[in-house]
């Protein structure tokens, strides 16, 4: 399973680079911070600098700020806002903001392999607001279904494929398609370091791109207190 999950992302990776009219390499980092707040529910935030041109550049960066609530078995309901400043093509500050809120459902497969299941909706903006006029949001629909292995006792691969939709009129059209492989290392207790690769890139269109950025992730987790008896 994991070699034939690993060799249709090679070819997916490879062949969108085929067409392309422009690719672009970058390098997304990341620190993470998650604190479980309540018995079922989980606070987080993240801090992350994304870089773009070829690595010459920070294209954006941002806090995500999370929560997270387990409803069922496996099911877990999330809500995000993210705040932060992206570069334009003029090499100018402008302001970004989203609000994301997405359902995700994770199932074992055996002692060590799962697969998730994520459906996301969200709505974001960038730039400053026109005087006279309201805010311009985009808005966007994703899913994304992840298999997850444990190869050694530290260690866990990922592998993972998103689609996006984005609105044309009264519908939403798939627009993008996105690719992931990373691999995750207990450093000690309740701390990780993730590395990976990701390649992004339109469903056609009349000017097509690619997009391939390196992954690295930072990630801790609090321990709870335990209430004072």
């Amino acid at each position: 399973m994991r070699k034939v999950l690993a060799t249709i992302l090679f070819f997916a990776f490879v062949s969108a680079g085929l067409y392309a009219q422009w690719v672009d390499h970058g390098a997304w980092a990341s620190a993470s911070i998650s604190k479980k707040i309540m018995r079922k529910t989980v606070a987080s935030a993240d801090f992350a600098a994304r870089f773009d041109r070829d690595f010459t550049r920070i294209g954006s960066t941002f806090i995500n700020a999370k929560i997270d609530r387990k409803v069922a078995k496996g099911l877990n309901l999330n809500l995000a806002f993210r705040g932060g400043a992206s570069m334009t093509n003029e090499y100018q500050w402008e302001p970004q903001r989203r609000i994301a809120t997405n359902a995700r459902y994770k199932k074992g497969l055996g002692k060590k392999a799962s697969i998730s299941v994520r459906l996301q909706y969200q709505s974001g903006h960038k730039g400053v607001r026109t005087p006279g006029e309201g805010l311009g949001f985009s808005k966007a629909a994703r899913t994304k279904a992840t298999f997850y292995y444990e190869v050694a006792k530290s260690y866990r691969l990922s592998l993972s494929g998103e689609t996006f939709f984005r609105p044309l009129y009264d519908i939403y059209e798939f627009s993008d398609v996105r690719g992931r492989i990373s691999v995750r290392k207990k450093l000690s207790k309740r701390k990780y370091l993730t590395i990976g690769y990701q390649v992004e890139s339109p469903r056609g269109g009349p000017d097509p791109w690619v997009e391939h950025a390196i992954i690295c992730n930072f990630s801790s987790q609090m321990k709870r207190r335990k209430p004072e008896k």
